[in-house]
Parts: structure tokens; sequence; C-alpha cells
């Protein structure tokens, strides 16, 4: 097979193509950052561009400390760039703002709420005309399958629950866009599992615009409209992948098709020689 490469091609397993009607653009992007121990500039990402269409789940996948996360803090406005620029519908991003939000790997519950008082505190924490809406809240709780846990607290549940948490306060604001950082990087294996099916229901049911950041192969494949693949040093865009493969991706089924299996080999032939020098810690 050969795989499609281009940056912003779509194929028919997009839900809308980000050429066309791109929700969200990136263009030649640059990061740097001083560092006054040593005296120098380093620069993070330099000429990243890229589009996501409206509705569209993105995968960007590269080695550690190849910028990924940094390019995901400019989107939500927590990081502003050194050159280049990003909008979100046509606007540029300057901060900040109720149109995005962002789940991290680490849950960041507050502890002393309950479940029910952690996704309140995603209405609290923008300007939304939802606020104080105690069904927009049970829906969401509702949604992410914690309906029987609103009265509990963070302590009192697994990883995958406090996940689920964390992605409905996200999602209880309706933002259009959901920023998603190694979401289940802080599951056990088989918790992956289960919550990266959960969150590609999830995402069908509420049309969200996706970027998810992984360091997992498979996980980009099965949640991706497409992949971006990151190289380091600086941090750039290799290539965009599309992925064709049929909805809803059932992972041994889908990972026992064909597909899946050139699409995982070409991108480990893109990513194999950055992993090896990231180990050996070569890089820079």
């Amino acid at each position: 097979m050969t795989v499609p490469m281009d940056s912003d091609t779509t194929d028919t397993g997009h839900r809308t193509d980000p050429a066309t009607c791109p929700l969200i653009t990136v263009e030649d992007l640059q990061v740097t950052y001083y560092l006054e121990r040593d005296d120098r500039e380093l620069v993070a990402v330099d000429g990243v561009s890229f589009s996501v269409a409206k509705g569209e789940f993105l995968t960007i996948l590269g080695p550690s400390g190849c910028g990924k996360t940094t390019v995901l803090n400019v989107i939500a406005g927590l990081v502003h760039p050194s050159a280049g620029r990003v909008t979100v519908d046509g606007m540029p991003v300057r901060g900040p703002g109720p149109d995005r939000a962002v789940v991290f790997q680490d849950y960041a519950l507050l502890p002393w709420r309950t479940v029910y008082d952690n996704v309140r505190f995603g209405i609290e924490m923008v300007k939304s005309s939802r606020k104080n809406d105690k069904r927009a809240i049970e829906e969401t709780i509702e949604l992410v399958g914690l309906e029987e846990f609103r009265n509990s607290y963070p302590y009192e549940l697994s990883g995958g629950m406090q996940q689920r948490v964390g992605l409905a306060r996200a999602l209880v604001a309706d933002p259009q866009i959901l920023l998603m950082d190694e979401p289940l990087g802080a599951v056990d294996a088989l918790t992956r599992e289960v919550m990266r099916g959960e969150l590609e229901r999830i995402i069908a049911e509420t049309g969200k615009t996706v970027v998810f950041i992984t360091h997992s192969i498979d996980e980009a494949i099965l949640l991706g409209d497409r992949v971006v693949i990151f190289a380091s040093n600086p941090g750039s865009v290799r290539e965009i992948i599309p992925v064709g493969l049929s909805r809803p991706r059932h992972g041994e089924h889908t990972q026992g098709e064909q597909e899946f299996g050139e699409l995982r080999h070409h991108i480990w032939t893109l990513l194999k020689d950055d992993a090896a020098a990231s180990v050996r810690g070569t890089h820079g």
C-alpha cells in the first residue's frame, strides 16, 4: 500500500475537509525560549504548519521533547508564539478562550470537590451561558458514565474514572475544541484500551474537534482521522498521514486489518531514528 502524504490532504475517512473549511490553522509557527542558565535561545518548534477541520480528530505523534505540547499550548492560548500564527475560526489566538478546553494527563482534579463539583468547575472557569446549569452538569456526568459516582471524591476513584471526570469538566461548558495532552498516559494498559473506546464514543456523540497528543502509534491510528508526525531538534512537522479506516475502530479487530499494519509500519519507519536518538540522549 502507498500511504497518502500531504500536509493538508483529505480522504474519505475525514468528517470534513481541513483544506477547505479549517477550524484551526497553524501557520509557520515558531516558539523560542531563552535559557538563562546557559545564556542561549532554544528553538522548541520551527516552521510548524497544519490545519484542523471542524469535527476532525487529529492525533499528534512524535518522540519526547519534539514540541508537541508546546504547539498544543499555543493553540490553547497558554504560550505565545515567537513567529507565525494560530487562528481558530479565522480569529487569531491571543489567549485562552471558552471555545477551547484542555484535558491533561494528570487529571488536575480538585481533591476537596466531589465529581459533581469538579465537573461544575468547568463552567465556573469560563463565562458560559451554562453557568449554574445543573442539567448540563448531570448530562455530562452521565455522558462519561459516572452518574453513580457524582458524590464521590477523587481519592475514591480509579485512574480511569478520574480521567473521565477531567474529560467531563472539559466538555461541560460546551467548547468547540478539545485539546488533549496524553490524557490516557497515566492509566494502566487495560484501562487505556477501555478509555480509548469510550473516548471515541463520546467524541462521536458530541461532534467535538479534537487535537490529541500521544506517544502510542496504535492509539494515534485508532483515534485519528489524520496523524501528524513530528520530528525533533527543533520540533517540526515531518508528515501528515490520512487514516482511512472505517469507524468505530475496535482495537483487536482494527489492528488485524492490513491497512492498519501498513500504516503502523510506515509511521514507525518515520519515528524510529528520532526515538532511538531520544533514548540515547543524542538530540541537541
